[in-house]
């Protein structure tokens, strides 16, 4: 699962897809009280996914662990229960907080069951979202966020030369900074941002700031005279789109 995050809502609170269709269930059995793993060690659930996992040629063998009686797990005559909750290609489990894409994240051929186990509303609602998703087109997005990448690899280029003409060895953090500072222009955030999980309007901003902090290395701007230049470009962006808007 390498896709971008992709957020939504349900009645208010947060839940996340990816863009090819998995889901965060660890956010979404949150908004009702319970917990993935609770589902995922269902006997119900190993036989939906043991069948899903041979149509799609995935390797499926999950552990059995010694079963203790709770109101939760139920189904099955054995005294084991599966373990599903790291059964690759159909479960992954990543460390960190939901926002940061932490989290049990399900394939989206198991999301809707998963779903219909926390609420009716939520399956149809989490349906009609997966649907959206999977029919949208993102190739749009993906030649922005090239777009992104080669305006990025431009900045680094005129950062060195310009360090170079100033008898200065560029070093890593020089580009590093240069790539802060346009994120704190862009989101009033001075740190790194992971572009594959910015939206394409996002990503196209990026890209026209990197394109004129060129302009402004290539001017022999100081640091904080390109960041007064930035500032000011971003304003007027924004302000032509507002004016439009209107």
């Amino acid at each position: 699962m390498i896709a971008r995050i992709i957020p939504a809502e349900f009645e208010g609170q947060a839940v996340s897809f990816t863009s090819d269709g998995w889901i965060n269930a660890t956010a979404a059995a949150s908004l009702f009280g319970q917990e993935p793993r609770d589902w995922l060690r269902l006997h119900e659930t190993e036989a939906y996914a043991r069948a899903l996992a041979k149509r799609l040629n995935i390797p499926f063998e999950p552990r059995l662990i010694k079963r203790r009686s709770s109101s939760k797990v139920s189904g099955g005559n054995s005294g084991f229960r599966p373990e599903l909750s790291n059964c690759a290609g159909l479960v992954i489990t990543k460390r960190g907080a939901s926002n940061n894409g932490g989290g049990t994240w399900l394939h989206p051929k198991l999301a809707v069951a998963f779903a219909r186990w926390l609420s009716p509303d939520f399956a149809v609602w989490c349906d009609m979202q997966m649907d959206a998703l999977l029919r949208s087109d993102n190739s749009k997005w993906e030649q922005v966020r090239q777009q992104s990448a080669t305006s990025y690899r431009g900045m680094c280029a005129a950062l060195a030369v310009t360090l170079e003409a100033a008898g200065r060895q560029p070093k890593a953090h020089h580009f590093m900074n240069e790539a802060r500072l346009i994120n704190e222009v862009a989101a009033g955030v001075f740190s790194g941002r992971d572009r594959d999980q910015l939206s394409e309007g996002e990503l196209a901003l990026i890209t026209l700031m990197e394109v004129r902090n060129v302009l402004l290395l290539g001017q022999g701007k100081t640091y904080q005279e390109r960041k007064d230049g930035l500032l000011a470009y971003v304003a007027s962006i924004r302000g032509a789109r507002l004016g439009g808007a209107a």
